[in-house]
């Protein structure tokens, strides 16, 4: 059965919790079956006019298919064999000794042995909307012989007027002798304005044998915020934002937000200015990647006291001046510094320019604890072949000297290097304070020890959380999470690498520090934020919140009493997560699409960025 949610859906049931485990792909999760697991709605009488979009559960999930209901007949009406599959190469059978949450499933078999010939059947098309994040769920079983049997989600581009792949629920799988859910995230594109679910049998794995696939139970569940603690709650503060990546207070219900097409909107008392601050050309796939806002005052040589609010912002600028070699052609990435004058950004100073490439060009800036220095984090410079120039401070010894990418730089408003710098006296090495970063989404600082921790993007494996000193070595490329680099492929436990014996240190001034806490398959963890106040309740002051884009998940986190490490129970206590399931006792609220930013609103409640809903969600107390 295709099922699907609709947010209006008044009816309820319940759903029986089942046991997750992390699967192959970053963004995939692989479930066992448990036998008690039931649909927590009865199905209609197929002898009635009733719609076959019915609902299900509390979740709001709606079924679009049609069971079968004549026993030994060939496909479903809801299913169509548009290549004539199951008259060819396939045998096509509903099944009613066998299924996930009943004994009714599709059986699909074949004694073909070509890895080219998948079965194609095409499901019923379902309206969606740009934006949305969906949970799409598969159930799939195998026999011995089954090899790379999947469901394909495809998506219809009213544009292109064409079907295209959007996904595939597992990306692959081979025998499985018992029933097995499979979970993935699903972010509907621009102009997408319908899906379909393939059946893709695949082939017999070896001559002679009839491989054998059944599916059953393909649905798909909409993002919906929830918060865990059931005093508090999520709520849309604003919408309607182009993509926005950050956002900054500048005093109550008054806030900045940096949209990626490199605009700077202003939202006052809920209403947004009718003209950008600033409009800003940035280059194409990056864009405007971070905000930081800092009043202050100065006194002149008559001695009056001008009060300014600096605005900080960086970004990757769609051209580059001639002398930074380094990096893609014609772009470049640049720290400004303005003045925030009658809701315009004026006075525009260059702090920094620096190589910029196709992706990995950081993002967060941050104004220091002594309010007189600026914090901007720049990744590895990715191009579009996944390769980055491995310099010294990407833990490469043979390799040129840095060129300001890899790592966490501190400048002053003026876009000095702070106290000389630590690692060397050369530009930029002098502006480094910390190196060895893949690619870093988040940092804010302890409001109590005023120490750096920040958030890191892994490739498939090894996201990270990290206590950031001075100094601090993160050990890319040689080392992500609590492994060495192992490029594409999943690391094991032979690949486990705390210490790296070839890790550059710029003669013992920079210290490689293993993460606080590892993710063995990929979050993409974004915002970090250290909640300062007691306003959520007071079990939450001066915690960790992290939030992250695959799950759309915000995580809570307690630090011990020394405040150098994370407060871990369970089987996290190890600082590794190797299952979605060992996360479930630090889940501080989920269902929200691609979260970009965390921030404290001067009422002291968490306001959460969502890029792809344009959307700005407040979490605070249910009075």
């Amino acid at each position: 059965m295709l099922l699907f949610n609709t947010p209006n859906s008044q009816q309820t049931g319940q759903w029986i919790e089942f046991k997750a485990y992390a699967y192959s792909s970053p963004q995939e999760t692989h479930v066992q079956k448990t036998h008690d697991f039931t649909v927590a709605a009865p199905i209609p009488d197929a002898n009635t006019n009733e719609s076959r979009h019915s609902t299900y559960s509390n979740e709001n999930i709606t079924r679009l298919d049609q069971e079968p209901v004549i026993k030994n007949s060939g496909l479903p009406p809801s299913w169509r064999d548009i290549n004539k599959s199951c008259s060819s190469s396939f045998k096509c059978i509903a099944n009613f000794s066998t299924g996930w949450d009943d004994n009714k499933s599709i059986q699909i078999s074949t004694t073909n042995t070509s890895s080219d010939i998948f079965s194609n059947i095409v499901g019923e098309e379902v309206p969606v909307r740009s934006n949305e994040r969906y949970e799409l769920f598969t159930h799939l079983m195998h026999n011995n012989w089954s090899s790379q049997s999947h469901v394909k989600l495809q998506g219809f581009n009213e544009t292109s007027k064409h079907w295209y792949q959007i996904d595939k629920c597992p990306s692959s799988t081979n025998e499985s002798l018992d029933w097995n859910e499979y979970k993935c995230i699903i972010t509907i594109e621009p102009n997408v304005t319908k899906v379909r679910a393939v059946l893709n049998a695949g082939w017999s794995s070896q001559a002679g044998r009839e491989a054998v696939a059944w599916f059953d139970s393909i649905y798909m569940i909409k993002f919906r915020p929830i918060v865990t603690d059931p005093n508090l709650k999520a709520e849309v503060v604003y919408q309607g934002l182009d993509g926005p990546i950050s956002m900054q207070f500048l005093g109550p219900d008054d806030f900045l937000v940096i949209e990626n097409k490199g605009t700077v909107q202003r939202v006052t008392n809920g209403k947004q200015l009718s003209q950008a601050l600033v409009s800003l050309d940035v280059a194409e796939n990056q864009g405007l990647l971070g905000i930081a806002v800092q009043k202050t005052s100065d006194r002149n040589q008559t001695g009056i006291i001008n009060a300014h609010t600096y605005v900080f912002l960086y970004y990757t600028a769609n051209e580059k001046e001639s002398n930074t070699t380094q990096g893609k052609d014609s772009v470049s990435n640049r720290l400004y510094r303005y003045d925030l004058v009658d809701n315009k950004l004026v006075n525009p100073k260059k702090l920094l320019e620096l190589p910029a490439e196709y992706d990995h060009n950081g993002g967060p800036i941050l104004i220091g604890p002594d309010k007189h220095s600026v914090y901007i984090s720049i990744g590895d410079l990715e191009n579009q072949s996944y390769k980055v120039n491995a310099h010294k401070a990407l833990n490469n010894k043979t390799g040129m000297q840095p060129d300001g990418s890899g790592g966490i730089l501190r400048v002053t408003f003026n876009g000095k290097p702070v106290n000389g710098g630590l690692l060397g006296n050369t530009y930029p090495l002098n502006l480094y304070y910390a190196y060895g970063i893949r690619e870093c989404f988040g940092m804010d600082f302890d409001p109590i020890t005023s120490t750096l921790w920040d958030t890191e993007n892994g490739a498939n494996w090894g996201d990270e959380i990290n206590l950031v000193n001075e100094g601090f070595n993160g050990g890319w490329n040689k080392v992500q999470g609590i492994w060495r680099n192992v490029g594409d492929n999943i690391p094991t436990s032979s690949d486990i690498a705390y210490n790296q014996s070839d890790l550059v240190s710029f003669n013992d001034k920079g210290k490689y520090r293993p993460p606080e806490f590892t993710w063995n398959h990929t979050v993409g963890p974004t915002g970090l934020k250290f909640l300062s106040t007691d306003k959520l309740g007071k079990q939450y002051e001066n915690d960790m919140l992290v939030a992250e884009v695959d799950n759309g998940r915000i995580y809570h986190f307690k630090l011990n009493n020394n405040r150098n490490a994370l407060l871990l129970n369970g089987s996290i206590t190890d600082k590794l997560a190797n299952s979605d399931k060992e996360l479930d006792d630090v889940i501080f609220a989920k269902g929200f699409g691609l979260i970009t930013d965390l921030k404290l609103g001067y009422d002291g409640y968490l306001y959460v960025v969502v890029y792809n809903e344009g959307k700005i969600y407040r979490i605070s107390p249910i009075f």
